[in-house]
């Protein structure tokens, strides 16, 4: 069986032109930013295309990043030093319209885990981080687990002892 989207590492050969997931935001980040972000060694931007083809239907970009102490609920901060937290970020998220409710999303988000999960086995991370751009963004993280940090509400994270129970399978 064929799967229905295959991720790579953002390139040169991908089409990103026609990609719109109804966020001009995140459409134009996609556009004329994740390129340069990657060049910079700024963010990692991994898209999903269809089998055969190099037109871009949904990405992520992750980097490194940090949540400070005073942001983490209690039960979270519990027993750590009093340091900025390393995590890593999920900083830009989107489906093309035109996969949007077929599992997409999910898919990408599975993956990303996977890589966190894959990078805390190397160097301390504690947690996945997200800023979600709105309330549909929040909806769709905190059910798949994220916890709010107190500073904001859209602020969320997934700390890697949930990670790891989710027994993803690794990275190839």
């Amino acid at each position: 069986m064929t799967p229905a989207w295959i991720l790579e590492r953002l390139g040169k050969h991908h089409d990103r032109a026609p990609f719109d997931c109804g966020n001009d935001r995140l459409n134009e980040w996609l556009a004329e930013r994740a390129g340069q972000f990657d060049r910079r060694d700024l963010a990692r931007t991994y898209v999903a295309v269809r089998p055969g083809e190099a037109v871009v239907v949904g990405y992520y970009a992750v980097s490194s990043h940090a949540v400070r102490y005073d942001a983490l609920p209690t039960d979270q901060a519990k027993g750590l030093p009093h340091i900025d937290v390393p995590v890593v970020l999920l900083g830009r998220f989107a489906v093309d319209r035109s996969e949007q409710g077929k599992g997409l999303g999910g898919f990408l988000l599975v993956d990303a885990l996977r890589r966190a999960q894959h990078l805390a086995e190397h160097v301390g991370v504690r947690a996945v981080e997200v800023d979600a751009i709105d309330d549909a963004a929040r909806k769709f993280y905190s059910g798949h687990g994220f916890i709010a940090l107190k500073d904001d509400p859209h602020h969320l994270f997934l700390p890697m002892t949930v990670i790891r129970k989710l027994r993803l399978p690794p990275l190839a």
